[in-house]
């Protein structure tokens, strides 16, 4: 049954569409602003702002708004004489911008600006010839025709938040300053109304200078306080003593920032009462400082509501909230990631483990293979196969043990009695061994298989795991030293250098610093870093850093001096060893060794790549040992073809605390001397690529004087390594380089120049 569901007696009621609603508002908004605009007086006889506002509302029916306003208060406010000029040239303004609304040009930032000072200037230079140019004249005029274009632009800055940007959570800088000039610019205005003696504007000031100062601080309380005085000096045409009066109060109550109310307010009053007596008798009357308590009063009355409404424009003065957003939106990012790859590894995992379908696999098999080769054409084997099937069955599984165990089957591997039965044994026992060798290959070949896939699955999960730290250490907020980069900033003033600054904690604990700016390179030098490191108390060193650009961090107790010396094998123009060491940004010092299967360009391409995946692994944060095993996996996969190992020394040392490890992959023994004590550091783990399950770690902590000796296995002959040790305990510590020519000199003499052979001394010390 269908009704209707508005009856004639039911009418609904009519409602404007939104979008309509809205542009009426705005053209209200416009209209009341550009009226109250025009009473905003400058420098005693000039009033560019509501002109300004027509300039920035456009060609639509806003800027017919605005000019509407702009009449009326300029005729309300100044008359038919002097407001007729700035009638004149804010209609003048808005006919260029129904002229040249749809061309492009009027869309370029620096036009309107331009062209309402050009007019502004044009009628203005026509008014003042007529009255003279005197000094004070030239002055106004050319202020205000600057003014014009200034206000113009911050307008628009300001109107972009009213018109684009609702609801946005911060404003930039220059879109903070256009509200703050629309605001003042109104406030000046608001200060020729008066009500028991106090001018309504300057009460205003002072709340919103004091407001300012509560919830921004000390930067945002000055810079609120200067504008509101500017401001409030220029609209009564006196001295510059409101700025001092709101200036000085609005920085002293920013001390008090985000602190109890009542503390701030109490600041910002004694403190403006000073500044009222500084500068009275004089320019400022004694209804300022009963004006700074009323504004006083009015901030302390305001609910907690509108106040925090009111004062988040002031707490986007650092808009340094993006960055913790973005830094998070990553993490959680990687974190997706990690799990993405975890679930692969998972799946794979779960599909390698199922039950593998029936195959060839049986060794048994091989007889009955060789039997249809064979067997089927011979004249016994009805005998063999069927009247005597459990006595060939005993004997072929006989034979089956030794033949598995050497590789390959041989004749004697038969019972007599089969031996002698068998007519066609050479081709049986032919046949045979091809079948087991197409088995071997077979198993060799799916133990590659489930090897591989063993890898890929680990290599998913290792992928997972380093994101997963990855996000953690991205999600973490960074821990600021404030005290600190308030020094820094004191210190970057003495030196006259201007930039941003950053002092704090990075994620192993170690302090750094960050100034970007025109000549922030210059901290970096070494008789600046010695400076700045007194000023923060934390020895410095220079970190990598780009053009006008400091980037600096804390300098490791420790050094370690080191020293190499090798020598190839005889024959062989390219040695197979190869070795590096590096320091990355926890300050870990990193010594690697690797010896390449046999020798030549083979070997040492094989150490050179395992060189350079662990260095990338290890300057990417991943734990050695799991660092290690990556590069295991990634060398077994790719000598599957060919074979091939590497040998792998690795020492880590800490700079900052001196403790560290070592670990090895088949690599010959480490000596490590402490005091008098030598140590020998030896493993069993096998070589990487060779598929072992670990690794061998030697936990250690080192300190000034100690010193540590890798070798590869070239160096020493098996055990008889007494002469290493005692050349060693007897080294003065002075030249590690000098240590490991002598070690590798002796050990061509004792072993022969039959293998490549590389020595790395070092000796730790404390840094200078």
């Amino acid at each position: 049954m269908l009704t209707k569901e508005n009856t004639m007696g039911d009418k609904p009621a009519r409602r404007l569409p939104a979008s309509l609603a809205l542009r009426l508002s705005d053209c209200g908004v416009r209209f009341l602003l550009a009226a109250v605009l025009a009473g905003a007086e400058l420098l005693g006889g000039h009033s560019l702002f509501a002109l300004a506002l027509v300039g920035v509302s456009g060609p639509g029916v806003e800027g017919i708004a605005a000019l509407l306003g702009a009449a009326l208060g300029y005729l309300s406010f100044w008359g038919l004489a002097e407001g007729l000029r700035y009638v004149a040239a804010s209609m003048m303004v808005y006919a260029i911008a129904l002229a040249l609304g749809e061309f492009q040009i009027y869309h370029k930032t620096w036009f309107m600006p331009a062209v309402a000072a050009a007019l502004n200037g044009l009628v203005g230079f026509v008014y003042q010839s007529a009255s003279g140019w005197d000094a004070g004249a030239r002055v106004g005029f050319v202020t205000e025709v600057i003014l014009t274009a200034g206000a113009v632009y911050l307008y628009r800055l300001a109107f972009d938040v009213w018109e684009k940007r609702r609801g946005q959570e911060g404003l930039s800088v220059p879109q903070t300053a256009g509200v703050l000039l629309l605001a003042v610019t109104v406030a000046m205005t608001l200060a020729r109304v008066e009500a028991a003696g106090h001018s309504l504007g300057r009460v205003l000031c002072a709340s919103a200078a004091l407001l300012c100062a509560w919830k921004g601080g000390v930067g945002m309380g000055a810079a609120a306080g200067v504008t509101a005085g500017l401001a409030m000096d220029l609209s009564a045409g006196t001295p510059p003593c409101y700025t001092l009066i709101y200036a000085f109060p609005g920085l002293f109550s920013g001390l008090f920032a985000k602190q109890n109310r009542m503390l701030c307010a109490g600041a910002f009053l004694l403190s403006g009462a000073a500044a009222v007596f500084w500068t009275w008798p004089g320019a400022a009357p004694l209804s300022a400082l009963r004006e700074l308590a009323v504004g006083t009063a009015v901030f302390l009355l305001l609910p907690d509501k509108l106040l925090r409404r009111f004062a988040s424009l002031a707490e986007q003065e650092a808009p340094a909230g993006e960055e913790p957003r973005a830094r998070r939106l990553a993490a959680s990012q990687l974190g997706k990631t990690a799990s993405a790859f975890r679930a692969v590894s998972a799946s794979l995992r779960s599909a390698f483990r199922r039950e593998a379908p029936l195959n060839d696999g049986d060794a048994a098999r091989i007889f009955d293979r060789a039997a249809d080769r064979v067997c089927v054409k011979c004249r016994q084997r009805e005998r063999c196969w069927q009247t005597e099937y459990q006595a060939t069955r005993t004997a072929l599984s006989d034979a089956l043990t030794p033949m598995l165990d050497r590789g390959e089957g041989r004749a004697e591997d038969f019972p007599p009695h089969f031996a002698r039965r068998c007519v066609r044994l050479d081709s049986f026992l032919l046949a045979a061994n091809w079948e087991l060798a197409a088995l071997l290959q077979r198993r060799r070949y799916d133990s590659r298989v489930r090897e591989s896939r063993a890898a890929v699955c680990a290599q998913y999960g290792e992928m997972a795991a380093v994101l997963d730290r990855a996000a953690v250490e991205l999600a973490k907020e960074p821990n600021l030293d404030v005290r600190r980069q308030r020094l820094v900033k004191r210190h970057m003033a003495s030196l006259g250098l201007e930039g941003r600054c950053a002092v704090y904690s990075d994620q192993y604990g170690h302090l750094r610093v960050e100034v970007d700016g025109p000549g922030a390179e210059a901290l970096s030098a070494p008789e600046k870093l010695a400076v700045l490191s007194s000023v923060v108390g934390c020895p410095l060193r220079a970190a990598e850093g780009d053009k006008d650009a400091a980037r600096l961090c804390q300098r490791e107790p420790l050094m370690v001096m080191a020293g190499g010396a090798a020598a190839d094998r005889d024959g062989t123009p390219v040695s197979g060893d190869a070795g590096l060491w590096f320091k990355d940004d926890a300050g870990v010092l990193s010594f690697l060794l690797c010896d390449g299967m046999g020798s030549g360009a083979a070997a040492r391409t094989d150490s050179e790549c395992a060189l350079s995946l662990l260095e990338k692994f290890l300057r990417a944060g991943l734990p050695a040992e799991e660092a290690l095993k990556t590069v295991g996996e990634a060398l077994a996969l790719r000598g599957e073809a060919e074979g091939g190992f590497t040998t792998i020394d690795l020492l880590r040392l800490d700079l900052f605390t001196g403790k560290g490890a070592v670990y090895k992959l088949g690599a010959a023994p480490t000596y490590l001397r402490r005091g008098a004590q030598v140590e020998r550091l030896a493993g069993d783990a096998l070589p990487a690529g060779l598929g072992g399950d670990g690794t061998d770690v030697f936990p250690l902590e080192l300190a000034a004087g100690d010193c540590v000796l890798l070798i590869t296995d070239g160096v020493v002959s098996g055990k008889d390594d007494l002469w290493l040790r005692a050349m060693l305990a007897e080294f003065d510590g002075l030249s590690p380089q000098e240590l490991a020519a002598r070690v590798l000199a002796e050990s061509g003499k004792r072993s022969g120049g039959g293998d490549d052979r590389t020595v790395i001394a070092l000796k730790v010390d404390v840094r200078q």
